[in-house]
C-alpha cells in the first residue's frame, strides 16, 4: 500500500520547480527512493549502491553523467562525492532549467560538506524522516494510535505489514554490516552492538562519553567516533543545552535521542504495546517520540531546539525558538500533568520576554488545549501548530 506524504511532497514539488538541484537526505529506509520514483516516474533512475557505477561516478563523473538523460534521480549519491564538482559546472551552464538533478543520500554530514563546497545557492536540501503520526493517521493504517510508539514510522513496517521484530533485526544487521563499516571500519561488531544497546538505555538522558566507554569496555575516543557516525547517518539526534543569556551555570552535555521510536524500542527488546507500557523507560521513549514528531512535522530545524537544565537539576525538556520567541515544552507520558512537576514558573522568568509554555502529554482531547498557565496537546493526534 502506498502512503501519501503530503507535506513532504509539497516541499519536493516546490523545490523541483525552483532549484536546479534537489537533495533528499535521511536515514536508510525512510522512503526517499520510493517517494521520488513515485513522484517522477518519467525521470531516469540510477543508484550508486551498485559498486561499479559508484566507482565510475567518483573517478570519471563527466563520463558517468553523459550517459543519462535528465531529469535524473541519482540515488545514494554519498558513494560518489566527486560527482558534485562536475554537477556544478553543468548547473552553471544551464541555470534557467530547474529540476533536472534529483539526488538522495543517507550520510548527511559528508553530503553537506560536499554540497556547501560545490553547490551552494544551486540546491534545495530536504530531510526525510520516517512516517509521522499525521501521515499514518491519514493513511488509515494506524488502527491503534499507541502502536506508533513501539512500531515506529519506517514505511515498510506499515505499507507491507511486516513483522516489526524481523524488520528491525534485518535493519540493524544491514546497517551494522554495511553503512557503519563503510564509515568506521568497525573491528569488533560485538562491541558496537553492546554500545548500541547501552546507548538506547540512555535515550532522553545526558550523554556521558566516559561512562559509556567504561560500560562498553572501549576507549572514550572510540565512543565519540561511534556517536559521531550515528549522528552523521541520522540514526541519533543530539540536543544541545540552552545557555544563551541565562545567568546560571548549566549542564553542557547534549541529550541523546533516536530518529525513530521503533528502532530504539527494538534495541530495548520492546515487542508490543504491553511491553512499551511496562517499560521502565516509558517516559524517556515518550520524550523521544515527541522530539521526532517535532522534527518530522517541520516545526523547527535541529539548531533551534534545545533543552534546559541548571546545576540544581531544574529542567525543561525542550526549548524551541520560533520567530525569535522561546517556547518551553515539557513532556509527560501520562494524560494530565501535575502542575507541581512542571518547571515553567522557575525557568520562564530567566528569558526577560514573553514565553509560551506547552505540555506534550497523552491527553485524550484533540488539538491544542489552552489553559491559564500553559497549553497541552497530544502528539499522537498528528499535526498540531505550536
Amino acid at each position: 500500500m502506498w502512503i501519501t506524504r503530503k507535506h513532504t511532497i509539497q516541499k519536493i514539488e516546490r523545490a523541483v520547480k525552483t532549484r536546479p538541484v534537489l537533495l533528499l537526505t535521511g536515514i536508510r529506509q525512510s522512503g526517499k527512493s520510493s517517494l521520488l520514483r513515485k513522484l517522477y516516474p518519467e525521470a531516469t533512475y540510477v543508484t550508486l549502491d551498485r559498486v561499479l557505477l559508484a566507482e565510475e561516478a567518483q573517478q570519471n563523473p563527466e563520463s558517468f553523467l553523459n550517459k543519462f538523460e535528465t531529469p535524473i534521480i541519482i540515488d545514494e549519491v554519498q558513494h560518489a562525492p566527486g560527482i558534485f564538482r562536475d554537477l556544478k559546472v553543468r548547473v552553471d551552464d544551464d541555470r534557467q532549467t530547474n529540476g533536472k538533478w534529483i539526488l538522495t543520500g543517507s550520510q548527511q554530514f559528508h553530503l553537506m560538506k560536499q554540497v556547501s563546497e560545490s553547490l551552494a545557492g544551486r540546491i534545495r536540501i530536504i530531510n526525510l524522516y520516517p512516517l509521522s503520526a499525521f501521515e499514518l493517521r491519514e493513511s488509515g493504517l494506524l488502527k491503534e494510535r499507541k502502536d506508533l510508539l513501539w512500531k515506529g514510522g519506517f514505511p515498510e513496517v506499515w505499507s507491507q505489514s511486516l513483522e516489526v521484530d524481523e524488520f528491525f533485526d534485518d535493519y540493524l544487521r544491514t546497517y551494522l554490516e554495511r553503512d557503519l563499516n563503510e564509515i568506521l571500519k568497525v573491528n569488533n561488531i560485538r562491541d558496537f552492538r553492546r554500545f548500541f544497546a547501552l546507548l538506547a538505555l540512555r535515550t532522553g538522558q545526558l550523554l556521558n562519553y566516559s561512562e559509556l566507554a567504561k560500560d562498553v569496555g572501549v576507549a572514550v575516543n572510540t565512543i565519540k567516533s561511534w556517536v559521531s557516525s550515528l549522528e552523521t547517518t541520522g540514526v541519533i539526534i543530539l540536543v544541545p543545552p540552552y545557555y544563551q543569556n541565562l545567568g546560571k551555570r548549566l549542564i553542557k552535555s547534549p541529550k541523546v535521542y533516536f530518529c525513530d521510536n521503533g528502532l530504539v524500542a527494538s534495541l530495548l527488546n520492546i515487542r508490543s504495546g504491553e511491553d512499551f507500557d511496562k517499560s521502565p523507560l516509558l517516559g524517556n521513549l515518550w520524550e523521544n517520540f515527541v522530539l521526532t514528531e517535532l522534527l518530522k512535522q517541520g516545526f523547527l530545524p535541529n539548531q533551534d531546539l534545545f533543552y534546559y537544565r541548571d546545576q540544581n537539576g531544574v529542567e525543561v525538556d525542550f526549548i524551541l525558538e520560533k520567530n525569535g520567541e522561546p517556547i518551553l515544552l515539557e513532556v509527560k507520558s501520562h494524560e494530565r500533568p501535575e502542575k507541581k512537576k512542571l518547571n515553567f514558573r522557575k525557568v520562564a522568568p530567566l528569558f526577560n520576554q514573553e514565553v509560551s509554555c506547552v505540555v506534550a502529554c497523552n491527553v485524550q482531547e484533540q488539538g491544542m488545549i489552552n489553559l491559564a498557565e500553559f497549553s497541552m496537546y497530544n502528539p499522537l493526534d498528528g499535526f498540531v501548530e505550536i
